[in-house]
């Protein structure tokens, strides 16, 4: 990695390392999605993915108005951790592989929901961290569509987080409560 030399070297390397972690986010969330019990849960995941992929594209957009020349080879992949070019983000890592030893626990379906909820949460409030920090050097530096861009995504990220918490507190961890030994007899029809 080159030396960041300013506050707009910085942003650069902010965008590289969102744009990594939602790489890694839309390669995992299909896990995820697979394991959720509860059908309201299922669909915000799964139509949270879609908001992902279009998040992706913003982020691709502001690196190519910060003039990022390596943009297009900053991928995750296989080809940059073999070759130890890009930008591959650890903190996203770790959280995904946090959530997956979690749900790769034996729970009854309605446990599992309320784990997958907790796991989303905390990778959303690592995205807005980190969206909320990009935002701020976007408009230190007087860039407001990259600004603009980056405010479109924390907003979602809020939404997403909002989603989750109300989901969690008016259903799934209720349903986890009293779950006991039901062993996934508990309806979801009830919602």
């Amino acid at each position: 990695m080159e030396k960041m030399r300013d506050l707009r070297d910085l942003l650069i390397h902010e965008l590289a390392d969102l744009r990594s972690a939602e790489e890694q986010i839309i390669e995992a969330m299909p896990q995820m999605i697979g394991k959720a019990h509860n059908p309201q849960l299922r669909q915000s995941l799964e139509q949270h993915l879609q908001i992902t992929h279009g998040q992706l594209a913003r982020l691709e957009q502001a690196q190519r108005m910060l003039g990022d020349h390596n943009a297009d080879d900053n991928r995750s992949g296989l080809l940059a951790n073999l070759f130890g070019s890009g930008t591959h983000c650890k903190g996203m890592e770790g959280l995904i592989d946090e959530g997956q030893k979690v749900m790769g626990e034996d729970m009854n379906p309605e446990v599992m929901d309320a784990a997958i909820i907790s796991c989303a949460q905390k990778i959303e409030h690592y995205e807005i961290c980190g969206y909320g920090t990009a935002r701020a050097f976007a408009r230190q530096l007087g860039l407001t569509e990259v600004e603009r861009l980056l405010e479109q995504t924390l907003d979602e990220e809020h939404q997403a987080d909002e989603l989750l918490t109300s989901m969690a507190l008016n259903s799934v961890n209720l349903m986890a409560e009293t779950s006991g030994g039901a062993s996934g007899n508990t309806s979801y029809n009830k919602l």
